[in-house]
């Protein structure tokens, strides 16, 4: 017997779509990624370090004789070096935090955490099991921007007087957990970080994730906190 195939024809050309779509995401934040990336590096260890050096010639010259009024130009010229140098090197933490590259995914999260919590006002909690974690640099990265992203969830919408992350290895996996004691929500219609024009950051993860034989699972009800799992495989 012939087996017939009675699915409309609209029907296939719209999995396609919706599959070429899902790709796409896919490959545009992996190009932002990258992209985070080089414009960090060139904050980091080009225009930092231009202004880095100026400042050096500034203090030198304000070892030198000068009238008060100059001098007093020369520390407000100071100060406003010092401030920027700052934001420079805060914008390619946020960009691209070369912690993430130089100590590892474990240290960064640790690092982002820390800062995250004590913005907003959070108790804090990390584990870590000290078992090593060999990714790649774009896993690497990936699972560090969800963990960024999920944070800020937490501090927006969570209501929470607490936050946990938690990292460890099994087998030839990495599991992250992010959980709080916030206010949750009802998984079952459609959890609120998944939809909505504020979720595209979390979406294109799931789908990341998922493409990279990884998983992303959220569990969570009406006033009983979130608990967000994100595992990936290792690269040996």
């Amino acid at each position: 017997m012939t087996k017939v195939n009675t699915r409309p024809k609209r029907f296939d050309a719209l999995q396609v779509n919706q599959e070429r779509l899902l790709s796409l995401i896919s490959e545009l934040s992996l190009a932002q990624q990258r992209q985070r990336r080089r414009i960090s590096t060139e904050l980091h260890e080009n225009i930092g370090q231009i202004l880095a050096a100026s400042k050096l010639k500034i203090d030198m010259l304000r070892e030198s004789p000068f009238s008060p009024e100059l001098a007093g130009l020369l520390d407000e010229i100071t100060a406003l070096m010092d401030k920027t140098i700052q934001d420079v090197r805060s914008l390619a933490f946020e960009l691209s935090p070369p912690i993430l590259h130089n100590l590892g995914l474990a240290a960064a999260v640790d690092w982002l955490l820390e800062q995250t919590a004590k913005r907003h006002g959070l108790a804090y909690c990390f584990e870590n099991d000290q078992q090593p974690k060999p990714l790649n640099d774009d896993i690497s990265a990936l699972l560090y921007y969800a963990v960024q992203e999920l944070l800020v969830n937490v501090a927006k919408h969570a209501y929470a007087d607490k936050v946990k992350v938690s990292i460890e290895r099994f087998g030839g996996r990495i599991k992250i957990v992010v959980a709080d004691d916030g206010v949750g929500f009802d998984t079952a219609p459609s959890p609120p970080e998944l939809s909505g024009k504020d979720c595209f950051g979390l979406f294109s993860i799931q789908e990341r994730l998922s493409r990279l034989s990884g998983e992303f699972t959220i569990e969570s009800a009406s006033g009983c906190g979130c608990r967000v799992t994100l595992t990936a495989p290792l690269s040996c």
